[in-house]
């Protein structure tokens, strides 16, 4: 069996939805004939069992310079220094916009550069027990791929860079400013990568302009149908909507959602004490704001961040599952790791927010649910499944099965499994032409 060295700076038991993949690569890439070790970051908990796992020491490079002005490393610069945080979604302060530009000087190219050292020296102690025959990268964050760029002529072995979130071309991140920066130095790093892969075909031809002498994939995130097999959660009695995951300052936005429920309820299409919204997940200080601002309060259910298994728990029981698309328009190939949970839970998706694109394709795709882009649309999926709970006891879910199998784990590391077999031996296997 072959080798894969697989550099993950996310990775369980971390509970953030980065963690997801490279988890799903390394169960089931063995299956394909790819036996996966592990470098990553040490962190409490249990580890899965299904490869061997380096665990590294980790510097947080924001909390030494902290520490190095005489603050606590640990405590945000807002509660230190007594500075007012602003309650208006995707709006900052002058002194917040500030804080952030210092903070993305000092941590440039990322936060979690801290990493880099560390992982040089495991890798060290790894060439001397360990024949790797591949590299795969996955970011974010980026300094994965700063590693794999070293550690390739280490190992003298292909190196793919997975990029779960585009670099300097995210449209979702950063700015202009931004992007100018970090371009040279993604180029200078993922120059050397023997193939690139990323998570949805928009994002892939991204890079294809960008880098259009390497071999570029396109292989889609997924989920683990392990995690789904148990008899499926009682559902809610309420018509309950939930939402599980990050709002990213504002980047995902709830209120075409709390602006359609307060006008259903004001027309007596919906009755106040049957619907409930729950976010899970942590509380940005917009929110509870916002959620007062509707007068929703009673209805809307902050409930803070929870461990994966009761995340998953609470999907798998309600009515519907809220996704939220970014709210940049020009950002059409955002496949989030979460929609592909979502998918697992077979609950009806109701995504909100952005423009046409990858997520409103999956959605049609499968019949997991619907992408409404206005706000009649959105208002007429909720009167139609708000009237199917109340005449059925529950929102019918029409995902089709069949279509689902092409989005696991076990798909996914497949694919992976192509590209690896592919760059070892030096050309596109026919398998992996289909998804150049």
């Amino acid at each position: 069996m072959k080798r894969v060295l697989l550099i993950a700076y996310a990775y369980p038991p971390c509970t953030e939805i980065g963690a997801a993949r490279p988890a799903g690569l390394t169960k089931y890439l063995p299956r394909f004939g790819w036996e996966p070790t592990v470098l990553t970051v040490k962190l409490p908990g249990l580890r899965p069992t299904w490869a061997p796992v380096i665990e590294t020491g980790d510097e947080d490079v924001l909390q030494t310079w902290k520490m190095r002005f005489g603050l606590e490393g640990r405590r945000s610069l807002h509660e230190q220094l007594h500075l007012p945080v602003t309650q208006k979604r995707d709006s900052q302060l002058m002194h917040t916009k500030v804080l952030f530009a210092m903070r993305y000087l000092l941590t440039f190219p990322d936060a979690m550069k801290g990493w880099i050292p560390f992982a040089m020296q495991a890798l060290e102690q790894i060439k001397k027990s360990t024949r790797v025959d591949a590299i795969v990268t996955t970011s974010p964050p980026v300094s994965a791929h700063l590693i794999g760029r070293k550690a390739k002529p280490m190992f003298g072995c292909p190196w793919i860079a997975d990029l779960r979130d585009l670099w300097s071309q995210n449209l979702a991140q950063g700015n202009d400013l931004v992007r100018l920066l970090e371009r040279p130095v993604e180029r200078r790093t993922l120059r050397d990568a023997d193939a690139l892969v990323s998570v949805s075909d928009p994002w892939a031809d991204r890079l294809r302009g960008c880098y259009p002498d390497k071999r570029v994939f396109c292989i889609t995130n997924g989920f683990d149908a392990d995690d789904f097999r148990p008899k499926p959660e009682t559902l809610t009695p309420a018509f309950t909507i939930t939402y599980t995951g990050r709002l990213y300052e504002g980047k995902r936005d709830p209120t075409p959602l709390f602006e359609a429920i307060q006008e259903l309820i004001q027309e007596g299409a919906v009755k106040r004490e049957a619907i409930r919204v729950r976010f899970y997940g942590s509380i940005e200080p917009w929110l509870p704001v916002l959620v007062r601002s509707f007068g929703l309060e009673d209805l809307v259910e902050l409930a803070g961040t929870v461990s994966r298994d009761e995340a998953l728990r609470r999907q798998r029981e309600s009515q519907a599952l809220l996704m939220l698309c970014w709210s940049d328009l020009r950002e059409t190939g955002q496949h989030t790791g979460k929609v592909f949970e979502y998918l697992g839970a077979r609950r009806p998706i109701l995504a909100i927010g952005g423009s046409r694109g990858v997520v409103t394709d999956l959605l049609e795709r499968t019949k997991t649910g619907v992408h409404a882009r206005s706000k009649e649309e959105l208002k007429d999926t909720l009167r139609a499944w708000y009237a199917e709970h109340r005449q059925t006891g529950r929102v019918l879910y029409r995902g089709e099965e069949r279509k689902l199998d092409l989005y696991t784990h076990e798909q996914m590391a497949s694919q992976f499994a192509d590209v690896l077999e592919s760059v070892s031996a030096g050309k596109i296997s026919q398998a992996c032409a289909a998804h150049v």
